[in-house]
């Protein structure tokens, strides 16, 4: 049930991980963990996860997709002005 209620959560609306975490009571970390079972998971399903990369909001840098969680700096101007990622499922 907990991973056809983060289908439901996520279908068709970005969120960061807290705003999936807060609602459903779970750490952060747990939620990516979950995030990336979920991933594989959908791939034999007519869903896929979309991942809305983290991106400095300075100087526009885009980070790659394979860390789920937010960067501390930016690693092009050094700022912290990061916006965090966001995940939505969609169907195929």
């Amino acid at each position: 049930m907990y991973r056809r209620g983060l289908i439901e959560l996520l279908h068709n609306r970005p969120l960061t991980l807290y705003e999936i975490a807060k609602p459903l009571q779970l750490k952060p970390k747990d939620v990516e963990d979950d995030l990336r079972h979920l991933q594989e998971s959908l791939r034999h399903a007519h869903f896929k996860l979309v991942i809305h990369p983290a991106r400095c909001q300075k100087c526009g840098f885009v980070f790659g997709t394979e860390h789920l969680h937010k960067p501390g700096h930016c690693p092009a101007c050094k700022g912290t002005w990061i916006a965090e990622p966001k995940f939505e499922i969609v169907e195929r």
